[in-house]
């Protein structure tokens, strides 16, 4: 099967791999209609987590299923699902506690050595392992395309939403309006929050948050601290969401929120360190939480449903559509900043 595959640092290319079978009786093969580029594939594409040469990219998948083992029950053949980005056995102590995410057995699609030397799903078909576990059906009135971002982003901004435990009346900032930012504008104002304001410097990304009904904030003209604080009499967010998973961005995210205020750290870390001055952030009795890798499984039924009733739609994130064999190029266009979401076709 063709396949998109890790070459060096900043090089990807299609190519022809083993096709993917059923080696465990809780297995199901998945026939890939479409997968896509995520930001945090950046990560590895720049070897800021470990990947070798050959590996399969991706942890994006909606598809088929096309086999199952034989303690499969959840899902046949012919059955159209989405894929869980992070595969979880369903069955460890932390998972019967809906923390997939810290699995005893975790993996990760695509992600090398980080996740478990699981291939990837930017690729024809993909192995899936606890298929009872990691596949979702996908409702008939919901398609493909939004379908696809349930396995991952969006029910990753819908988890997002509920740490953030925002109120009805408080003002919200989402730093970064990124395809897991404005996802999260939109997750905030499906659970009522009337006050959403979104950070960023990209003209596109803002109009699209906009579109969100947030308030938004260019930082290249002006400054984020004073712009929120005008925003909020003085005071700063009462909480504020780090939707990039870079250092500025939670600088930012620390400047931003109010004394005793919120900062839920969203977006994805590797080895990145920043300063942090304990004493002012214990003073200003800052509530700092790290929501962590998205516990996908507790989540995606809520995030489905939230697709299927119109309420969130990710489709305006999408700013390129290719087949697999163009991978490189969205590769390219993405580690360029020239798209927000790049949906790729095997």
């Amino acid at each position: 099967m063709r396949a998109v595959v890790f070459v060096d640092a900043g090089a990807v290319r299609v190519a022809e791999v083993a096709d993917p079978q059923i080696t465990e009786p809780t297995d199901a093969v998945v026939r890939v209609t479409r997968t896509a580029i995520c930001g945090s594939d950046l990560h590895f594409f720049h070897l800021k987590a470990p990947v070798a040469p050959g590996d399969v990219m991706g942890h994006e998948a909606v598809g088929v299923v096309e086999a199952v083992g034989s303690d499969v029950t959840a899902v046949e053949p012919g059955d159209r699902v989405v894929v869980s980005f992070t595969i979880a056995c369903g069955s460890c102590w932390f998972c019967r506690r809906g923390q997939t995410q810290l699995c005893e057995r975790s993996a990760i699609l695509g992600a090398g050595t980080f996740g478990g030397d699981l291939p990837g799903a930017q690729a024809d078909r993909v192995r899936v392992p606890w298929a009872d576990v990691n596949l979702l059906p996908v409702p008939a009135d919901v398609d493909d395309e939004r379908a696809l971002f349930v396995g991952d982003v969006l029910t990753t901004a819908w988890y997002a939403s509920s740490v953030a435990e925002a109120r009805t009346n408080d003002v919200v900032a989402v730093v970064g309006a990124g395809p897991v930012g404005i996802l999260c504008v939109q997750a905030l104002r499906a659970r009522g929050v009337e006050h959403v304001i979104a950070v960023d410097r990209e003209p596109e990304r803002l109009a699209l948050a906009a579109d969100a009904d947030a308030t938004t904030v260019d930082v290249t003209a002006s400054n984020p601290q004073t712009a929120v604080e005008e925003r909020t009499d003085g005071r700063g967010a009462d909480v504020v969401l780090d939707a990039v998973g870079h250092p500025d961005a939670f600088d930012s995210a620390m400047r931003v929120v109010r004394r005793g205020g919120r900062v839920v750290v969203v977006g994805m870390y590797a080895g990145e360190t920043v300063p942090l001055q304990l004493g002012v952030a214990w003073a200003r009795a800052i509530d700092l939480r790290f929501a962590g890798i998205c516990p996908v499984h507790a989540w995606w039924a809520e995030a489905m449903a939230e697709v299927e009733a119109g309420r969130m739609d990710p489709l305006p994130l999408v700013t390129h559509r290719l087949s697999l064999e163009d991978a490189p190029l969205g590769y390219d266009l993405f580690d360029r900043r020239e798209a927000l979401k790049v949906l790729l076709s095997p």
